[in-house]
């Protein structure tokens, strides 16, 4: 896991989404007309830092280890 997503699936990064969902809200009431289509990006991050959800986490997941799979296949002749 990266140092960012670490950080972000953390308390700190909890409450960063926290905060920052709550003043993309509040700059959408606040604007009015099409100030609107940024309260969208705001109650995700509100409701990420609320259930404690990191949504980057679940791209970083590591890498798998295919050797032992490919060992156990062996060599195949396709020719045949």
């Amino acid at each position: 896991m990266t140092p960012m997503i670490a950080f972000m699936s953390g308390p700190w990064g909890r409450g960063i989404r926290i905060l920052g969902g709550i003043a993309l809200i509040f700059l959408a009431a606040t604007e009015g007309g099409w100030g609107w289509l940024i309260a969208l990006p705001g109650v995700l991050m509100l409701v990420t830092g609320i259930v404690n959800y990191c949504p980057a986490a679940s791209f970083a997941k590591p890498p798998v280890d295919r050797s032992e799979f490919m060992e156990k296949l062996g060599p195949r002749n396709l020719l045949k």
